[in-house]
């Protein structure tokens, strides 16, 4: 058909033009050239497929190469043998459809067109979704980019669900699909399973690029990944387009956000403005503070904060210390700032039961106290766009909720070099409760102080729950003088061993020190940025990304507390590594670094950067355990 063609060469003209003036190859990519320089791996025959047009990008062998402009539509002039075969084909789809397929070959989640180049210029030009195409897969001959390490994951989830539409940007993203969905990598998916996801893709596909996705730097299946994380407990099939478009106009900043490189995801706030830490300034004049657009608060308006935990602070150390913070911003403010409390908060509906009430008191500022708490309380900022929420992690990529978190490693840096001082035979012990951002940096930091006083320390690893017969027993049967436990305890007497104890007689535990959060300097900081006015400061509107607060030792937020009768010329070492963190002076990730693996960075490096700190994946080489796997992580049990 002569007027088909004409547009089809209309917009083959556009698309060549285009890709030129972008410095772009203006033709279709050719498979041979492209692998010309790659170390290949081999070949397999996948067979017959339907695969989505908008994944065939170019030819095997450059042939007809320039016959075609990028976009696969045709470029020769109208009166060529060429031309009149397109429009034939044409003819032959619109009455009776092709029956023939076409032969490709896949590789690195793409196809390359072999045989039936016409006839897929022909179908994307009327926009078919898919064509039916003989298979044969071409495998990369190395895994060692990130590139071939996600298409490994893709052909690992294929095999299980023979997927192609769903293309992720970021690795670990199929395995979080098949766990969100009950399923795995390893045993293949019920039919009913492939299916469902292959609807809910379209129709989220469909909404996603109706609400502008295509201006964003992820993949459908990204932005899919990340409102699942929101709007988890919804049937996307049952759920109408509008509301889902609506949905994502909702979480629109955390789709911005999912399409960041790592390093440009989050803003690590360590330390607090210098008005943070001074007395609220009183408001002067109504007027002016009309025109500075910011909200005083005062007894007749306090600002209000609601406060959730995951467990009942009476039986949890960690909810009892946090809702301590809690009282003393009630104390400290006066009638500026008032609080409330929501306990025993683990279960979802109780959770957002705990938000809805809270907003309707009027709560200006919502924190949940648990980094398992986050996903609740991500779609709850979602909901309640009116109100800051802020969840106690760190590390975490949500421009919808802050997280604040504190160098807890500083304090397990000081513990390590004081076990390494009172330990008898070069053996630590250190137990970890809860394999959460941040453990690794902590176990580190303890195993660097404890070496840098001891060069034959020690550090024996564990996590999980207490053993049966008690943690100092089984620290005993390592051979361990020495141990640090769990961290939250209200007083160094505590049989359960928290912070850092020696163990006599292979059962009883003396106390030697412990780390503290000092919950309610925390608090009182951030809420002197509510105060001032300084919160929106913060982030920067023109560059969407995550707010992390990481305060340590300098901000008062966390410290060690000693035993009673330890040595003085003990308290007195400890004390100037203290105040080497504290001026900047002393960082435990400064110099020569080792890990299990090898040399991290040799010496006369600058200190490792706070995101590398936040995000360490390693163990010193003094450390003798290992770092749990995802699928075995220790249980998680209230302290």
């Amino acid at each position: 058909m002569e007027e088909a063609y004409r547009q089809a060469r209309k917009r083959g003209e556009q698309g060549r033009r285009r890709a030129i003036s972008q410095s772009e190859h203006p033709y279709l990519t050719d498979l041979d050239s492209l692998v010309a320089q790659l170390p290949l791996g081999q070949r397999e025959n996948v067979g017959l497929r339907d695969i989505p047009l908008e994944m065939v990008v170019g030819t095997v062998t450059k042939g007809r190469q320039s016959a075609f402009s990028c976009n696969f539509m045709p470029l020769l002039p109208f009166n060529t043998e060429f031309a009149r075969k397109w429009s034939n084909l044409y003819d032959i789809q619109v009455t009776e459809g092709y029956r023939d397929p076409i032969i490709v070959t896949e590789f690195m989640h793409r196809f390359y067109v072999q045989e039936g180049n016409k006839r897929v210029s022909v179908l994307k030009f009327l926009d078919a979704p898919t064509v039916s195409a003989k298979v044969t897969r071409l495998y990369p001959g190395k895994w060692d980019s990130v590139e071939s390490r996600l298409y490994g994951e893709f052909c690992a989830f294929w095999r299980v669900c023979p997927l192609y539409e769903i293309e992720f940007s970021r690795e670990g993203s199929y395995e979080t699909l098949a766990k969100m969905l009950g399923q795995n990598l390893i045993e293949k998916w019920p039919q009913k399973k492939i299916d469902y996801l292959r609807h809910t893709f379209l129709l989220f596909k469909r909404a996603y690029l109706r609400a502008g996705g295509d201006h964003l730097d992820i993949t459908p299946a990204d932005a899919m990944l990340v409102y699942l994380n929101v709007y988890n407990q919804d049937r996307l099939l049952d759920t109408p387009t509008d509301i889902v478009v609506n949905h994502l106009c909702k979480i629109w900043r955390e789709l911005v956000i999912a399409g960041k490189n790592d390093e440009d995801k989050v803003d690590l706030v360590e330390a607090p403005s210098v008005d943070e830490q001074e007395t609220p300034a009183k408001s002067t004049s109504g007027v002016l503070n009309f025109f500075m657009g910011k909200t005083v608060y005062s007894a007749a308006n306090p600002l209000r904060i609601a406060f959730i935990h995951e467990f009942p602070c009476a039986t949890s150390s960690w909810d009892s210390l946090h809702d301590q913070g809690r009282q003393y911003l009630d104390e400290h403010f006066g009638g500026i700032v008032r609080t409330e409390a929501f306990e025993d908060c683990h279960d979802p509906d109780v959770f957002y039961a705990a938000v809805e009430t809270a907003v309707k008191h009027g709560a200006n500022v919502i924190f949940s106290t648990s980094h398992r708490l986050m996903e609740y309380t991500l779609r709850a900022a979602v909901e309640y766009p009116q109100v800051r929420f802020l969840n106690c992690s760190i590390g975490l990529p949500h421009q919808s909720v802050r997280s604040y978190f504190g160098k807890m490693y500083e304090a397990k840096f000081l513990l390590g070099a004081l076990a390494a001082s009172m330990a008898d035979n070069h053996r630590i012990g250190y137990h970890a409760s809860v394999f959460a951002s941040g453990a690794l940096s902590e176990i580190n930091a303890f195993a660097i102080g404890a070496s840098l006083l001891d060069p034959r320390a020690q550090i024996i690893l564990t996590w999980g729950d207490v053993p049966a017969g008690g943690l100092a027993e089984a620290m005993c049967r390592e051979g361990v003088s020495v141990m640090t436990g769990a961290d939250m305890s209200k007083s160094l007497e505590d049989p359960t061993a928290y912070g850092l104890h020696r163990l006599v007689n292979g059962k009883e535990v003396t106390g030697i020190a412990m780390p503290v959060w000092n919950w309610g300097r925390y608090y009182e900081l951030i809420v002197r940025s509510l105060l001032h006015g300084t919160w929106d400061e913060t982030a920067d509107d023109q560059q969407v990304r995550a707010v992390n607060y990481w305060y340590g030792m300098s901000s008062g937020v966390i410290d060690i507390r000693y035993a009673p009768g330890l040595p003085y010329q003990t308290r007195k070492l400890v004390q100037l590594l203290r105040n080497g963190i504290v001026e900047g002076s002393i960082n435990p990730f400064g110099g020569e670094l080792h890990s299990q693996d090898g040399v991290v960075q040799i010496e006369g490096f600058p200190p490792l950067p706070s995101t590398q700190i936040v995000e360490m994946n390693w163990l010193a080489d003094n450390v003798i355990g290992s770092i749990p796997q995802l699928d075995n992580e220790p249980e998680v049990r209230a302290l």
